[in-house]
């Protein structure tokens, strides 16, 4: 990893399992399905926030025909999940979400590549949509195009903070 990217326990799965593959054959793809239920719960400006993800997708695994090396992975992920005001108890729904995410590795590092819709709350309220390549790594957002609240809130070490914005 919505959501964002895959939310930082998801993304060190996903990444470790990506790596972890043994190809079956080089150049052709692995498919495989993903699902992930995770709940992120903390303290914003707003009260305590309770995010519930629940994650699928169907993954694709991509190697080198030369050297059977990964090169890349896809998941085309979908997502239903709700945003909880513990502290008033207000809830929302955040979804249906739909997008590509996909994971180069390079000879500098992993770069993850994320299009599409990774959050929708309360229609137009609350939207991380478009284009976003990340560090997974470090988490630093090397290219943005749409606006994409919850992943610069996951950059700034507070991916809940953005929800506030839902709860006025």
């Amino acid at each position: 990893m919505r959501h964002h990217l895959l939310r930082p326990a998801l993304l060190a799965a996903v990444l470790v399992a990506a790596v972890a593959a043994s190809p079956a054959w080089a150049g052709a793809p692995q498919r495989s399905q993903v699902s992930q239920n995770q709940t992120i719960t903390g303290a914003t400006s707003c009260g305590v926030l309770s995010w519930e993800i629940h994650l699928s997708g169907d993954r694709f695994r991509f190697f080198d025909e030369a050297t059977g090396a990964l090169v890349r992975v896809q998941i085309h992920i979908t997502e239903e999940n709700t945003i909880t005001n513990l502290t008033t108890g207000q809830t929302f729904r955040e979804g249906p979400d739909n997008f590509m995410q996909t994971t180069l590795f390079t000879d500098q590092g992993p770069i993850i590549v994320a299009t599409g819709l990774a959050a929708n709350v309360f229609g137009e309220q609350l939207k991380d949509v478009g284009r976003v390549e990340i560090n997974p790594r470090t988490g630093e957002i090397l290219f943005s195009a749409g606006p994409h609240p919850i992943r610069e809130g996951i950059e700034a070490g507070d991916e809940l903070e953005p929800f506030c914005a839902v709860f006025d």
